[in-house]
């Protein structure tokens, strides 16, 4: 399979741009995951399929993608919100344990949601906290090269050894106000000031040993050590929402670049944001959805992907009920004419059709659209804008002169083609297998949690006489493949 370019917009030059992968036909791909203290919402999922959007782009386009997309767990929010019903006088293995109860139910709740939403799992999803000496590490080098500083017992970047700092948010550092220090994970743009690197331990919170005393990684560094350490020290693609542009990747390029000597990411991609009815979500508001929220309102996951991922990922989009509707609506008509597609004709060809079209030659220049849409910066709009116009063409036609079943092969094929990328319009047959085996896999996980092995080895031998293997990952989450 010949490889089909792609081009995306680099945040860095403000210009689309093809991407020329380091490694010919091999995409290594950096998404920053979720901080997991609280439920994923719906803004939150947004970035995540476009991410996923992303790289199923490039697999159908013939690529090997390497990705990694980490998950923070332990951050300022997460001790927050993980510490408060310990003594003051717990113990740092104690509040070790309270942490990593909470960041373990919200991990599985954001990892079930991108199982409900068709996510393709991640190479690697790393946690945070098992990189703290890939941290302390990079820090170290930053210290020998003047770009660190200890004050404290806390470690702070000096922005001002880096020249290039400001690049990806094309900031103005002359007019910028200048500070000495930040120890906040997130702060204004205005605001260009030393970041922490590492954070001296305080009363009441968990801690790690250092060369520099007790303390935690700051926000920054996870990312950079982590994604190093498995991707090495050149990238492809980096990508997340915009919100993340300053100050953290503006940080994470300081951090590696400053480390590595040489440009770190090739590509940075940035998703926009999501309002809910022309709003910024608030609880306050009433308008803050998580994807729980939606299901419960009798929403199919599959119809909250398409709503997402028919709009143009640059673009702000205004969820509503309306558009998800609207979505639903869509899906249902690509959906029917599959079934149409799969069937034997026995109900068209009704009639005569003066400019009756070559059905096979019909798909191939939608499939041309559908990829000029997809490889300009993943226009979703005009990429599928090609499938629904085959869906009026070929609907039009099988209606006066049937398509045979070779033609109708051809069509299937193309769905098949266009599904990776959305995977919205499966095979029936193909859905239910996918439904049937993930309930499998959730009884068995069910049955480990349990400690009942026989269970758990009962199941997994049930899969196995399906043709599925499983794979167990080390984050704790479970692919499955057919054998």
């Amino acid at each position: 399979m010949s490889l089909k370019p792609i081009s995306l917009h680099n945040t860095l030059t403000r210009k689309v741009e093809p991407v020329e992968p380091l490694a010919p036909g091999v995409v290594t791909m950096y998404t920053c995951g979720p901080t997991v203290y609280n439920f994923a919402h719906i803004g939150n999922l947004r970035t995540f399929l476009f991410q996923d959007l992303l790289k199923r782009t490039f697999l159908a386009a013939g690529y090997q993608v390497r990705h990694c997309m980490n998950i923070t767990d332990v951050e300022d929010k997460i001790i927050r919100d993980s510490q408060k019903g310990l003594a003051p006088d717990a113990g740092n293995e104690a509040r070790h344990a309270a942490m990593a109860e909470l960041t373990a139910l919200y991990t599985q709740a954001f990892l079930d949601d991108l199982g409900a939403l068709r996510v393709i799992p991640p190479t690697y999803t790393p946690r945070a906290t098992a990189y703290i000496p890939q941290m302390i590490a990079l820090i170290r080098s930053l210290e020998e090269r003047g770009l660190a500083y200890v004050r404290d017992g806390s470690v702070y970047y000096r922005i001002a050894g880096l020249p290039h700092y400001g690049c990806l948010a094309h900031l103005d550092r002359e007019g910028m106000k200048a500070g000495t220090s930040v120890d906040a994970d997130e702060y204004e743009r205005d605001a260009v000031q030393d970041f922490v690197l590492w954070k001296a331990a305080k009363e009441g919170e968990p801690w790690w040993q250092s060369p520099w005393g007790p303390g935690r990684p700051g926000w920054h560094i996870e990312c950079s050590a982590m994604g190093i350490e498995l991707l090495g020290p050149r990238v492809d693609i980096h990508s997340g929402g915009v919100d993340l542009v300053f100050p953290h990747h503006e940080n994470e390029i300081a951090q590696s670049e400053g480390s590595l000597g040489h440009r770190w990411v090739n590509t940075w991609v940035h998703g926009e944001f999501l309002l809910v009815e022309n709003e910024k979500m608030s609880k306050s508001l009433g308008n803050f959805y998580t994807l729980r929220d939606l299901v419960a309102k009798g929403y199919d996951p599959a119809t909250f992907r398409f709503t997402i991922q028919s709009n143009h990922y640059r673009k702000v989009l205004n969820f509503s009920f309306e558009g998800l509707k609207g979505a639903e609506n869509a899906l249902r008509r690509i959906r029917q004419f599959r079934k149409r597609m799969e069937g034997d004709g026995a109900q068209a060809g009704q009639g005569a059709m003066k400019e009756a079209l070559d059905p096979v030659a019909r798909v191939a220049q939608a499939r041309e659209g559908f990829w000029a849409g997809m490889a300009d910066d993943l226009n979703a709009p005009e990429a599928l804008a090609a499938l629904f116009t085959l869906i009026t063409d070929i609907n039009a036609q099988d209606d006066r002169v049937a398509l045979t079943r070779e033609e109708r092969d051809a069509v299937l094929a193309f769905l098949d083609e266009t599904n990776a990328v959305f995977a919205c319009w499966p095979h029936e047959e193909e859905a239910s297998l996918d439904a049937e085996v993930e309930a499998l896999i959730e009884r068995r996980r069910a049955a480990k949690a349990a400690k009942d092995w026989a269970e758990s080895d009962r199941v997994r031998d049930q899969l196995k006489g399906m043709g599925i293997l499983l794979e167990d990952r080390k984050d704790g989450t479970v692919g499955w493949r057919k054998a």
